[in-house]
């Protein structure tokens, strides 16, 4: 009977420590450190940074599925070792990974399958930026902006929140492109039923013509702070 407790106890132990060192394999400081030993491996074999992030990415569950012309592009916009880590915990802890990219991945424009991941990168930031969560809204936004630099939903959102934390030199530029970008989006007449409508990429209720105006609002008052002129 004694043999029987003992098992059972070694048994529940075994399973609540792999249990544990599963969750601690998740998270995210365990999944950043995992990538770096890896990427470490393929600097020592000589390989391209590029290469080396290309081949961490692509080892990973879930992604060693998806085209591997995507995956490089997504490496070629990101650019830097840093952000492509961060954006792959990002995209595994939304489980954009599994339920969202395979679909954008088919897309036979490069350009545009990047400007949809911007699209829903600047859509959760958006909504951090909303509940007060700055510096996590900063962290979304500083990623969904090199992969649609061009995208007045990439430049604008990360401007405002450069403006709520003081920093109006930096948000500056973003504003001024940004709303060039989002007055093409209103003059169009029907800015708020484009593929890449506030409504899409920002909140369901965003609407197109009042984020202009409270956009250049933003962009007034830095342009007062600096002391710059309005180009």
């Amino acid at each position: 009977m004694e043999s029987v407790v003992y098992w059972f106890v070694v048994l529940f132990a075994g399973i609540t420590i792999y249990r544990m060192l599963s969750r601690r394999r998740a998270t995210p400081k365990a999944r950043v450190a995992a990538m770096l030993r890896r990427y470490r491996v393929l600097t020592r074999m000589g390989l391209p940074e590029a290469e080396c992030l290309f081949q961490v990415m692509a080892s990973r569950s879930g992604w060693k599925v998806l085209p591997q012309r995507f995956l490089r592009e997504i490496v070629r916009c990101l650019g830097t070792k840093e952000d492509v880590m961060r954006f792959i915990s990002l995209a595994e802890d939304c489980r954009y990974v599994k339920e969202r990219f395979p679909t954008i991945a088919q897309k036979a424009n490069l350009n545009e399958a990047m400007a949809d991941i911007a699209c829903l990168l600047a859509r959760f930031g958006y909504q951090l930026h909303l509940e007060g969560r700055l510096r996590e809204a900063e962290f979304v936004q500083k990623l969904a902006l090199p992969l649609g630099p061009d995208r007045y939903f990439t430049n604008l959102p990360l401007a405002a929140t450069y403006y709520d934390t003081g920093r109006f030199t930096d948000a500056r530029p973003l504003f001024e492109r940004g709303l060039m970008q989002l007055e093409k989006l209103v003059d169009g007449n029907d800015g708020n039923e484009q593929p890449f409508a506030p409504a899409a990429c920002l909140a369901p209720d965003a609407d197109a013509v009042k984020l202009r105006a409270s956009y250049l609002g933003k962009y007034e008052a830095c342009l007062r702070a600096t002391g710059s002129k309005r180009e």
